[in-house]
Formats: C-alpha cells, sequence, structure tokens
C-alpha cells in the first residue's frame, strides 16, 4: 500500500513540476492587446525605404511596425484615413483615440464612432516616455487579403505615410508570400509512431533503460533549444524580460537534468520532460506549416527542434506512463521472476 501511495504521489508531484515549468516558460505574448506572437508564418514583409534618421523595422512577419525616432525629430504617423494616428516628440509617444485607425488596429477591432474623419480635432494620449514603439498595422498585411496566390511570390508594395517635422514622407515596403515547408518535417512523429510500440515490448531491462536515456536526452535538448530559440528573437530587439526568460530556460532544464540524474527521482523527472517537450512541440508546430520562421535560430534548426521536441516529448511520455521502461533492471528483474513464478 505504501509502495502505491509512494507511486501515486510522485505522478502527482511530475505533472505539478510540469505545470509549474510550463507556467514559468509560457509563451511569449506580443506588447500590443494582447496578441500573440507567432513562432512562423507565410508572409513576410519588408522595409524599402524610410526618412532619412527614422529607423523602421517589421515585427512578426508582416504584423507590426517597429520605429524609432531621433529625440530632436517630430514624426507623425498618418492613420487607415490620413488622420493623424501616432505622434512622437520630445513629450514622448501620444496615440490619438479620435482617429479611426486607434480603433480598427486593437486585436479585436472595434467600430470606430460615427464622424470621425481626417480633419477630426485630435484628443493626444501618451503611451510612452520613450522614442520608439511598435503597433498593429493592417496596411503591411492588407496586400494578402486581396490575393492568395500559391507558391512564393511578391505580393505588391505598401505604404504608412508620415510628416518627419511638417514635411511629407512615408515607410514603404514589400510583401512576399512563400509556399509551405515540406510535410517531410513531420517525419520524426512518424518515427516516434513507429517506435514506441516495439519500446513497449521490450523485455531487456538494460536496454529499456539506455532507451528512456536517450528519449529524455532528446526530449530535453530540443526543447531547451526550440524555446532559446524563440525567446532570444529580437521583435525587433531582444527585450531585459526575453533575456530573463532565456535564463530561466536554461535553470528549468538543468533542474530537470539533475532530477533525471537522481535514480530514485527518475520517473519524475521523466514525466515532467516529456509533457514539457510535448508542450513546446504543439506551441511550435506553426514552425513545420509555415514558411518564414520567426526564431533566433535558422528556419531548419528550429523546425529540426521543434519537431523533435514534439516527437520525443510525447515517445517519452508514452513509453513512461503505459509501459514504464524507465524503471531500473534491477529493481524490475524481481517483479518479472515473481510474475514467472506465478504463472
Amino acid at each position: 500500500m505504501s509502495c502505491a501511495r509512494s507511486r501515486v504521489r510522485r505522478a502527482s508531484l511530475a505533472v505539478a513540476v510540469a505545470l509549474a515549468a510550463a507556467g514559468l516558460l509560457p509563451g511569449r505574448a506580443a506588447a500590443h492587446a494582447g496578441r500573440t506572437a507567432p513562432a512562423a508564418t507565410s508572409f513576410l514583409a519588408r522595409i524599402s525605404s524610410a526618412p532619412a534618421g527614422i529607423e523602421a523595422k517589421v515585427v512578426d512577419g508582416d504584423q507590426r511596425l517597429w520605429l524609432r525616432v531621433p529625440a530632436a525629430t517630430t514624426v507623425l504617423v498618418l492613420g487607415l484615413r490620413g488622420e493623424p494616428y501616432l505622434r512622437f516628440s520630445q513629450q514622448g509617444i501620444e496615440v490619438n483615440t479620435r482617429s479611426t485607425t486607434y480603433y480598427l488596429n486593437r486585436a479585436r477591432p472595434l467600430t470606430p464612432p460615427a464622424g470621425l474623419g481626417p480633419r477630426t480635432p485630435p484628443a493626444w494620449k501618451r503611451i510612452s516616455k520613450g522614442r520608439s514603439t511598435s503597433w498593429h498595422d493592417d496596411r503591411l498585411h492588407a496586400l494578402a487579403l486581396a490575393a492568395h496566390p500559391s507558391g512564393s511570390v511578391n505580393l505588391g508594395r505598401w505604404v504608412v505615410p508620415v510628416v518627419v517635422d511638417g514635411r511629407r514622407a512615408q515607410i514603404d515596403g514589400t510583401l512576399q508570400q512563400a509556399a509551405p515547408p515540406s510535410l517531410l518535417w513531420f517525419w520524426p512523429l512518424l518515427l516516434a509512431a513507429a517506435l514506441v510500440p516495439a519500446l513497449l515490448h521490450l523485455r531487456e531491462a538494460r536496454l529499456e533503460a539506455q532507451a528512456g536515456w536517450v528519449l529524455a536526452a532528446l526530449a530535453l535538448a530540443f526543447s531547451t533549444a526550440a524555446r532559446l530559440g524563440r525567446e532570444l528573437y529580437g521583435r525587433p530587439v531582444v527585450s531585459a524580460g526575453q533575456l530573463a526568460l532565456a535564463v530561466l530556460t536554461a535553470v528549468v532544464a538543468l533542474a530537470l537534468a539533475a532530477l533525471y540524474l537522481r535514480r530514485d527521482w527518475r520517473v519524475v523527472a521523466s514525466i515532467a520532460i516529456g509533457a514539457l517537450a510535448l508542450y513546446q512541440g504543439i506551441a511550435l508546430v506553426g514552425t513545420l506549416r509555415n514558411a518564414y520562421v520567426l526564431a533566433a535560430l535558422p528556419g531548419w534548426a528550429e523546425r529540426t527542434a521543434a519537431a523533435l521536441s514534439l516527437s520525443a516529448g510525447a515517445a517519452l511520455l508514452v513509453a513512461v506512463l503505459a509501459g514504464g521502461i524507465l524503471v531500473e533492471g534491477e529493481e524490475r528483474r524481481p517483479r518479472r521472476a515473481e510474475r514467472r513464478a506465478v504463472g
């Protein structure tokens, strides 16, 4: 009875560890209105030109535009109807709450109040004391909504009008669409599906232990690499918060590895590692379905890490929970001997 209770307690602790670690390593959200940062995309907007002195970048493929303005420069970003939308000045960054674009650029667009237009007197609200910010801008993605060609193609040119120190100017660029990657990136899942039945029918204790080591090492290594690839991806720069999460990711990985090395906690560590790897793989499955990978690692490396994290994590969980392959041979041999004697 005490042995059974011990197993239940350890299994419960494994689930708690996995959930706690998953909570510590959440999918990163964008800083604007709760939009979730995508792991990959089929569309990529690029900057072609911007006024001198203004630094402009595209974030999340084609979802957001980021600007950094010099301290001595005043920049007015015009909205979808040509109305004042954002203002960069010595007072900081302000948004016009009487702009049509202010309502349409939300994560959940709102219907603008009646009567708003390009000549409506602005009502400025300060959103930052700094000189840089990013916002969702439908003009970057509008070309994709009008046409859905197959394959890889340049969809056309987009323009965001601005006023720099009283002079009209613009930020412009192009939008490209690329075909999705090959379905062969899902090969680790097929391999895992083929290997799990074989793992569950292993009868040699040493082979079972070795299989457990391999699966745990693969799941932990590739899930950590995939997560670090996302956390160290500039949006458009790597923030202090991202660096903190990257350090936390490494600490959690080292802690799980140390837990796994303790024989009496190996099953707990295996369940936690498998759950986290599966969670990470599911969170990054978009990298296997979309052309442009948004990560610090090269696209092929992030895809490989995501695919192996997903497959190794699933295989490890199935093998541990269904077959108990990580129980040491010395513990299993007496049990098998007892079963044979009873039989």
